[in-house]
C-alpha cells in the first residue's frame, strides 16, 4: 500500500533501493558461485585468481551499500520503512564479507576442500541459497508477493539441508580420522557456513516481513 502512494507521488525515485538491493543480491550470488569455484578447482593459479576475484566481490558489496545510504540521506521518502532498507542493505553486505571469510579461513588453516564432501556439499547450497535471493529480490521490486513467499519457504529448505549436512560433518570429525587441532580447524570453518546460511535465510525472512506489511 505504501509503495502504491509514493510511485504515484514520486514514481521513480523509490526504484534505485530495489535495484540496489537486486545488484547487491546478484553480487552475493556470485560471490557464492566464485567459492564454489575455489572449492572445486585443483588449479592453484586458477584458485589465486579466483580469492581475488572474491575480494573484489566483497568491495563491490562495500560500494553498493554505501550507495544504499547515499540514497536514504537524499530521499526523505523511501517506498518502504528506512530501517528495513538500512538493514536489508547491511545483511546483503555482512554475507558477501562471511562468504569471504569462509574461503580465508580454509587458505589459513590449508584445508583441502576436495577432500571433505560436506564442505564441497555446503558451497553448492551457498550457490542454490543465494540465487533464491536474486529472485526475492527481483519479486519485492515488482511487488510479486506470492513469489517472495514461495521462495522464502525455499531457503528454509536450503537451511534444512545445510544442517543435515553439518550434522554429518560432525559425525565425520569425532570418527577417530582427524586429529584435535584439524577437528578445532574443521569446525571453525563449518561455523562460518553456518553463519552465511543463517544469514541468507535472515535476508529471506526480512524480505517477507516487508512484502507483508507492504501489502
Amino acid at each position: 500500500m505504501l509503495r502504491r502512494i509514493i510511485k504515484a507521488i514520486i514514481p521513480s525515485k523509490g526504484d534505485i533501493f530495489f535495484n540496489l538491493f537486486v545488484e547487491a543480491a546478484v553480487n552475493v550470488h556470485e560471490s557464492a558461485n566464485i567459492f564454489a569455484a575455489i572449492i572445486n578447482t585443483s588449479d592453484k593459479a586458477h584458485e589465486a585468481q579466483l580469492t581475488t576475484d572474491l575480494r573484489s566481490q566483497r568491495q563491490r558489496a562495500i560500494e553498493i551499500e554505501k550507495k544504499v545510504l547515499h540514497e536514504l540521506g537524499r530521499q526523505f521518502i523511501t517506498p518502504i520503512d528506512r530501517g528495513d532498507v538500512k538493514e536489508l542493505s547491511v545483511l546483503l553486505l555482512k554475507l558477501t564479507k562471511r562468504i569471504v571469510k569462509i574461503n580465508q579461513k580454509l587458505k589459513i588453516y590449508s584445508i583441502d576442500a576436495q577432500a571433505d564432501d560436506c564442505l564441497i556439499r555446503s558451497a553448492t547450497t551457498l550457490q542454490n541459497i543465494t540465487k533464491v535471493l536474486v529472485d526475492i529480490m527481483i519479486a519485492l521490486k515488482t511487488g510479486n508477493y506470492e513469489r517472495i513467499s514461495s521462495d522464502d519457504q525455499k531457503t528454509d529448505e536450503f537451511d534444512d539441508s545445510a544442517i543435515e549436512d553439518l550434522r554429518h560433518a560432525m559425525k565425520e570429525m569425532y570418527s577417530g580420522n582427524y586429529d584435535t587441532i584439524t577437528i578445532l580447524k574443521l569446525k571453525e570453518i563449518y561455523k562460518s557456513i553456518e553463519n552465511a546460511i543463517d544469514t541468507s535465510v535472515n535476508i529471506a525472512d526480512l524480505v517477507m516481513q516487508i512484502s507483508v506489511k507492504d501489502m
